[in-house]
Formats: structure tokens, C-alpha cells, sequence
């Protein structure tokens, strides 16, 4: 979209990933989104200015009884964030080839039960 910029992450995990937090500029307001609960340590990833997600990888759990992010990284064109959180399950990755992540999108309820990516050329 012109006028958005990219965005920045951050992701409450403990056990599980229990929130992610997405900011974003567009049209020189600057907007954060809060998916999920409200447990878990912290983890900001601080983009550089020539710095972009070109990947996103983690594995789904069953935590409590309920399926869930249990893990939870990025992969940038400089460098991998993560993973944040601790239950293993089963994997699943998203490597971009072509092009970067220009936002999010998701279920939430008190964990993250579901993440996906808008992409850009």
C-alpha cells in the first residue's frame, strides 16, 4: 500500500506465544495491533531501515487442551528472530522467495491460535 511503512513485531511468549503486537505507519500515523492474551515475556524485533521479513517459521501445540502457537520466529534478509516460546508440535515454515511480509494477520483469543502474512513484491 503507498504510504505504509513495514512493519514491527513483538511478541509476548512464555510457554507458548501467547500475544504479538504489530505497528505499523501509514500515511504518517503510526497504528499498534494487539492479538492475543495478555501473558508472556516481551521480544521486540527492531527492523533496520534496509531490513525486511522474508520468512516466518514455529510450530502449532496442544497446550491445555487447545491448539496453539507454540513457537514462534522470523527470518529477515539479514538475520533470524526467534524462535519465541517453548512448547514443541508440530513445525510448519513460510520461506519467501520473492518479495517480503508486509503485514499480519490472525486469531488470538488468551494465546495466538492462528498467524499469517500478507505479502508484497
Amino acid at each position: 500500500m503507498k504510504g505504509r511503512s513495514q512493519p514491527s513485531v513483538k511478541i509476548f511468549s512464555g510457554d507458548v506465544v501467547d500475544a504479538v503486537d504489530i505497528t505499523f505507519s501509514y500515511n504518517g500515523k503510526t497504528e499498534t495491533r494487539h492479538f492475543g492474551g495478555s501473558g508472556g515475556n516481551p521480544h521486540e524485533i527492531v527492523l533496520a531501515e534496509d531490513e525486511h521479513l522474508v520468512g516466518m517459521a514455529g510450530e502449532v501445540a496442544n497446550y491445555h487442551g487447545l491448539v496453539v502457537v507454540g513457537k514462534l520466529g522470523f527470518t529477515t534478509n539479514k538475520k533470524t528472530y526467534g524462535p519465541f516460546g517453548n512448547t514443541g508440535g508440530t513445525p510448519f515454515s513460510l520461506p519467501i522467495t520473492a518479495g517480503k511480509i508486509s503485514g499480519f494477520f490472525g486469531r488470538g483469543g488468551q494465546f495466538i491460535d492462528a498467524i499469517g502474512v500478507y505479502l508484497e513484491p
